[in-house]
């Protein structure tokens, strides 16, 4: 069988937007289970400074604060209210949504542009490397919960024989929720200068969409406008290769 390479959007895109958030709310819990882990064994006690114990307790403090902010954009997407936040942080509603506003924003923009804008080429001629601004759990989602599925086998004893701990119960792409993230990347497209190629993957998008509700709720006419979306996809593919 021959290789195909990873695609990191095409996975994302397979995925619910709540399923995408609770592996990033999963890989930082995993991620301070190990950095609280590695502090338990004393046989290096001997050779730390006075103090150090607590600059490694204080870093401990700050990938709770992350976990902890993974966990309010899971709760957001999954249909949590302020006031439900508020009431577990014991704030009022409305410092809950100061707190993170800023936060859930910049989550649903990463939905829809998972990457920080492009560098200006260096004094080197280099082109900057884009950064994330999806959580790497949430850009690349198929090798996150496979890797998330063997941290839990590995490190809690009552799941070692399950077979998908954490993406056996990842809240299904329902055909509604893939109208909706498309919707939404629809609607970024035209509040920005996108170019034909990024054009080109959301008119793709849409037709599989339509198409899937062709099949699933047998509407010929679903059939006929993926069609049309997909040759204006091919249109657009075409305009991007001919750009200098």
């Amino acid at each position: 069988m021959a290789n195909t390479e990873y695609d990191p959007d095409a996975d994302r895109h397979g995925y619910s937007r709540t399923a995408l958030a609770r592996l990033a709310y999963s890989d930082e819990l995993a991620e301070l289970a190990d950095q609280a882990a590695a502090h338990v064994p004393t046989i290096h006690d001997l050779f730390s400074n006075r103090g150090e114990a607590v600059g490694e307790a204080l870093a401990l403090v700050a990938l709770a604060e992350a976990v902890l902010t993974r966990a309010v954009v899971y709760e957001r997407q999954r249909g949590a209210s302020w006031q439900q936040i508020g009431d577990q942080l014991d704030i009022a509603r409305q410092s809950a949504h100061e707190r993170y506003r800023e936060v859930e924003e910049d989550w649903q923009l990463g939905l829809v542009e998972p990457l920080y804008p492009a560098q200006p080429v260096n004094i080197h001629g280099q082109v900057p490397v884009r950064g994330l601004r999806l959580p790497d759990a949430a850009y690349s989602p198929t090798p996150a919960a496979q890797r998330l599925d063997q941290w839990v086998r590995d490190h809690l004893p009552r799941h070692r024989d399950t077979e998908h701990p954490v993406s056996g119960r990842l809240p299904k792409l329902t055909a509604a929720e893939e109208i909706s993230q498309v919707l939404a990347a629809i609607t970024h497209l035209q509040e920005t200068d996108a170019g034909p190629a990024e054009r080109a993957a959301v008119m793709e998008r849409k037709a599989a969409l339509l198409e899937r509700i062709a099949a699933e709720e047998g509407k010929p006419d679903a059939l006929q406008k993926a069609a049309e979306a997909r040759a204006y996809a091919t249109q657009l593919r075409a305009d991007a290769k001919a750009r200098p």
